[in-house]
């Protein structure tokens, strides 16, 4: 079998050096630091485009919160659901997901992150934000 790309290794991951634009952008997944990401970005303004976004959001302590609550929530409703807890416990764990989405949510809305941005970070809609907009 001939392949037609170069598969360079690099620490921690695995970088498409192709033609396929579309390979070298899925190896970005693979990479460890923002240096890697760079070097498998190479000069593609495109793929520097979402470098650029991924580190800006690594250093948003705001977007952080939220993606490590959701991957907490996420966490519980799966070891409930391991444990055997599909007898509407695991119910009652996204529910009380859904409380603290709501929650962090009110704190962001407070804080006046775009609704937009909210809804994006917390799976609530933009709906459901404004409603809690009017509650605050």
């Amino acid at each position: 079998m001939k392949y037609t790309k170069c598969i360079l290794k690099i620490t921690g991951g695995i970088r498409y050096n192709g033609d396929n634009k579309e390979e070298a952008y899925l190896s970005l997944f693979t990479a460890t630091s923002y240096e890697e990401l760079r070097e498998i970005a190479g000069d593609d303004k495109e793929a520097l485009k979402i470098v650029d976004e991924l580190e800006r959001l690594g250093l948003d302590d705001k977007f952080g919160l939220a993606y490590d609550n959701e991957i907490m929530q996420k966490k519980m409703i799966n070891t409930a659901r391991n444990w055997g807890y599909d007898d509407g416990k695991a119910d009652g764990l996204e529910e009380g997901a859904k409380a603290k989405e709501i929650e962090i949510a009110k704190n962001f809305l407070k804080d006046g992150i775009p609704i937009d941005i909210v809804s994006r970070n917390t799976g609530l809609s933009e709906e459901e934000l404004e409603e809690l907009n009017k509650e605050a």
